[in-house]
């Protein structure tokens, strides 16, 4: 499985909006959780809309925050991928919308 989702995490980079950070995010979370391959997509799909959600609105910033307390307090537990993030998100959520 992590052939394919280097496979995907490559054509990510290449093709969609979403970036290394987003992808390594995705592989981590899917890693800690056990994604199947429909569910890798998925999450690299959500971050998609995210970042695109992002652009449009001018909340750029706000969504390089989110990523940057996701990779720095990202942690799997019992096979459930959390962050202590809550706050970049609220203020991403209130941003886009």
């Amino acid at each position: 499985m992590k052939a394919l989702h280097l496979t995907l995490t490559l054509a990510c980079l290449f093709t969609a909006a979403c970036g290394r950070l987003e992808a390594d995010l995705c592989d981590y979370e899917c890693d800690c959780k056990g994604c199947n391959d429909r569910e890798y997509n998925d999450c690299l799909d959500r971050r998609d809309i995210r970042y695109e959600d992002a652009d449009r609105r001018g909340c750029l910033d706000r969504y390089d925050e989110l990523l940057a307390c996701e990779d720095d307090t990202g942690i799997c537990r019992d096979y459930k991928w959390d962050t202590a993030c809550k706050d970049e998100k609220d203020a991403l959520d209130r941003c886009v919308d």
